[in-house]
């Protein structure tokens, strides 16, 4: 596999302020890499100096094995071509006009295309499914409808790199989904080299090779979506609080964005509270103390349930277990203790099986410890042992049953003391 795009120390920028600081990265031919990172981060300046608008400050670039500075601007679009975030065209042409654009690099001053040319713009019209649309002015089609005929314009270039420069930022999702499954159509049918700038980060994970981070200018992180698309690489660089969970209907990492992290300190009220959740029971209450500023303890939880996961991106304690397995004594024995030294015990609306049966077992033994107990659609699954152990402590007033707005009015209750 040949190099296609190679950065080389880059550094570039307006006047003085330089935007891309020593950036170095290569792009193997037929590889499909997305760059991402936050607003003003260098994506869209990085574009510019591949395509020559903007000349870097130092380094080098190399396109197909060459300087590109040795390009004239007319060979250097023969080899890549840029899908753009807006085209607005200056006149009302006809969608075939707009596809014709793309032959351009090919022709000498004043030339017509030849026969072999709008052979060359109906393929590329096919291919995006838009040879039904070749006699329409570009005014009179669709978001998505524009941003094909602008993709089959590039295409016309017969590019070896194809650069997407946040092609669907103005798309809904329909339209989003389309252009970028064309584009990994074209990247796997035909060998077309993409480097893709996008704001989206889940769909950077489903459709590319890789994935490279930029921020403030640097090169933050390069590889798989299975190894960037993860919480120490991303918080920090959007400055966001996030979980990351894998996909099964789309076989990628996703992320699920949980507040903004950016210039906020969350105000402790100085009280504690261990919660007993599972299954995704336990997320609205863990966000609802957490933001209410309680220190928040999690137990038992296995990795890949969705209170696990939401538990360690906040930072959480979390009492584990091995996932599927049953609860430990010793695992049993530290969420005991755990619980005993909170202000207060939470029991999620949980299904109670054997696997987790421990969990509810140790409410009897906190002797000090107020419990609140949340029961609503959650099933048990133990003969009823489980419910036993929960009427038992509610009986002996050892425990109360609250509904979901009374502990947030609990939670909310014991901010507002906190703060007074």
């Amino acid at each position: 596999m040949s190099e296609i795009l190679k950065f080389d120390q880059v550094t570039a920028g307006y006047g003085e302020r330089d935007v891309i600081k020593n950036f170095s990265c290569s792009i193997q031919s037929g590889e499909f890499v997305s760059l991402i990172g936050p607003n003003g981060s260098g994506k869209s300046t990085l574009v510019h100096t591949i395509t020559g608008m903007l000349t870097p400050k130092s380094g080098k670039i190399f396109l197909d094995g060459r300087e590109s500075k040795s390009f004239s601007q007319k060979k250097r679009a023969q080899i890549t071509a840029v899908v753009p975030q807006n085209f607005i065209p200056g006149f009302a042409f006809k969608a075939k006009e707009i596809v014709a654009m793309g032959r351009h690099p090919y022709l000498k001053r004043m030339q017509s295309e030849s026969e072999e040319d709008y052979r060359i713009i109906d393929e590329a019209m096919e291919q995006t499914g838009t040879l039904h649309l070749r006699e329409r002015r570009i005014t009179q089609l669709s978001g998505g409808e524009r941003q094909r005929i602008i993709i089959s314009a590039a295409l016309a270039q017969r590019p070896k790199l194809l650069i997407l420069d946040e092609p669907t930022n103005h798309l809904d999702i329909q339209y989003t989904l389309e252009i970028l499954e064309l584009m990994r159509k074209l990247n796997r049918e035909q060998g077309i080299t993409i480097l893709s700038v996008l704001h989206d980060i889940n769909m950077a994970a489903r459709f590319s090779d890789r994935i490279v981070v930029l921020d403030r200018g640097e090169k933050i992180a390069d590889g798989p979506a299975g190894e960037i698309i993860c919480e120490d690489i991303l918080k920090p660089v959007y400055r966001i609080d996030l979980v990351v969970r894998d996909n099964v209907l789309t076989s990628s990492p996703e992320i699920v964005p949980l507040r903004s992290s950016k210039d906020t300190t969350r105000r402790l009220n100085g009280k504690t509270v261990h919660i007993i959740c599972g299954g995704g029971s336990g997320s609205r209450i863990i966000e609802n103390f957490y933001n209410h500023g309680w220190q928040v303890s999690c137990g038992v939880l296995s990795s890949g349930d969705s209170d696990y996961d939401l538990a360690r991106s906040l930072g959480l304690t979390v009492i584990e277990e091995m996932p599927y397995s049953p609860i430990s004594d010793k695992v049993s024995r530290n969420n005991l203790q755990m619980a005993s030294t909170a202000d207060l015990v939470v029991l999620a609306d949980v299904d109670i099986g054997m696997n987790n049966l421990k969990n509810i077992s140790i409410l009897p033994a906190l002797s000090k410890t107020p419990i609140c107990i949340l029961r609503e659609k959650a099933g048990d699954y133990t003969g009823g042992r489980g419910e036993t152990i929960i009427t038992n402590l509610i009986a002996d007033d050892r425990a109360r049953r609250v509904t979901a707005e009374e502990l947030t009015e609990l939670i909310t209750r014991a901010d507002t003391s906190a703060q007074n």
